[in-house]
């Protein structure tokens, strides 16, 4: 339990509005800083704080201590030793940061986000993987420990490469970072699942990367990366299946633990771990890594055109097999029927399609294949729980 700071009170009895410093690196154009920031903002709100953004509040409490009741962001060394001298409360959002393990902090569950990711690989039939992360990044680290783990208890293992974090400064770091790569993904054995930790434009160089070594995605290289920014993931082709990580809740939790502290109440669990929501499942994964070569076949057949009004039969002609040897061989190798596995290919485009607002869900089931909305919406709901609008819903609130 940490220590709360008391809370003050006016000499007239009314309660003071907290003024909060936010200090996020905002002019960084990183998704995951702005979507803390909304959390915060939310909690704010609703609790009547005046935040202020403050990328130097560690020089702002040295100078002017009682500028800030408390103080929500990226805590560095010097922001936590001006906080503790003036006995002003900090929560930290930076797990990377020196003074993380010692301070009251919100942070992603990077080992469920490990783990999550091997399980969607491993769901897909993969038995050869690879991973990529930065030097010295603990939160990297510990999604590697988890990957690692869950593919391990399958009896596999994984081909590694580290780079620098920054791998981007300078040209000559650039170009250790390209001949880095290229040396890893020449040690694939395809069909590979990849799992890419960094959380940015760094899938994109992979994908670029992969083509440029002939291989193709998501047939021999399945990727999954670490963070879902839909500018990045979704364009260009083909998008790409990444850990959905819900930064407005941490954003949100971590102002509620702020609050606390500045109200002198007690905090049982001052570091949080928040599980991700879960994968969104894209193009990138869309693919099932079998040995058997006719359903193999099959599959990358409905993978290109689930979306169009293909059947059983197509299927067949396509593969030049009967029916009823495709079918037994679908049982064994898949445990799901040839109509299952086009029906599943097309709920996931149907899951993607709905990620865009502005799509109208008559035009999301023509794109992934369904007859029409209402099909769409049968499936929907026995397959997934829910309606399509009410599932475009909960995704608008992770």
């Amino acid at each position: 339990m940490i220590t709360p700071r008391l809370p003050q009170t006016p000499t007239n009895g009314v309660t003071s509005r907290k003024r909060i410093a936010i200090m996020l690196d905002l002019d960084w154009p990183y998704r995951r800083h702005f979507d803390i920031f909304v959390g915060t903002q939310q909690f704010a709100n609703e609790h009547g704080w005046e935040c202020v953004i403050d990328e130097f509040a560690d020089v702002t409490l040295r100078t002017e201590p009682a500028r800030y009741d408390g103080v929500l962001g990226r805590v560095s060394s010097a922001l936590a030793k001006a906080a503790k001298a003036h006995n002003v409360p900090v929560v930290n959002v930076w797990f990377n940061s020196p003074v993380a393990p010692a301070m009251p902090g919100v942070f992603p569950d990077f080992s469920e986000s490990g783990r999550l990711a091997a399980e969607h690989l491993l769901e897909r039939g993969f038995r050869h993987f690879a991973c990529l992360s930065g030097t010295g990044d603990r939160a990297q680290r510990m999604e590697l420990d988890a990957f690692h783990e869950t593919i391990g208890k399958r009896g596999h293992t994984c081909s590694c490469a580290v780079v620098e974090r920054q791998y981007a400064k300078d040209a000559r770091v650039w170009k250790q970072f390209k001949r880095t790569i290229s040396r890893w993904i020449a040690q694939w054995q395809p069909p590979t699942g990849v799992y890419v930790t960094f959380p940015d434009a760094t899938g994109r160089h992979i994908a670029e990367a992969a083509r440029e070594h002939s291989l193709a995605i998501p047939e021999q290289v399945a990727l999954v990366v670490n963070e879902n920014d839909p500018v990045l993931c979704q364009h260009p082709s083909p998008s790409l299946s990444s850990i959905d990580i819900p930064y407005n809740a941490i954003g949100y939790q971590a102002a509620s633990i702020l609050n606390a502290l500045m109200n002198g109440q007690p905090v049982q669990q001052p570091l949080q771990f928040m599980e991700p929501a879960g994968i969104t499942a894209r193009q990138s994964t869309d693919f099932l890594a079998v040995d058997d070569e006719l359903v193999a076949t099959a599959l990358r057949w409905i993978s290109k055109l689930a979306h169009q009004p293909i059947g059983v039969d197509d299927v067949c002609r396509a593969s030049f097999a009967g029916r009823r040897t495709l079918e037994r061989r679908f049982s064994r190798v898949l445990g799901r029927t040839v109509a299952e596995e086009i029906q599943r290919l097309r709920l996931e485009r149907a899951k993607r399609e709905l990620a865009h607002a502005g799509t109208p869900i008559k035009q999301v089931a023509r794109l992934a294949g369904f007859k029409d909305a209402k099909r769409l919406h049968e499936v929907f709901v026995r397959e997934i729980g829910q309606s399509p609008s009410s599932y475009r819903e909960r995704l608008k609130l992770r």
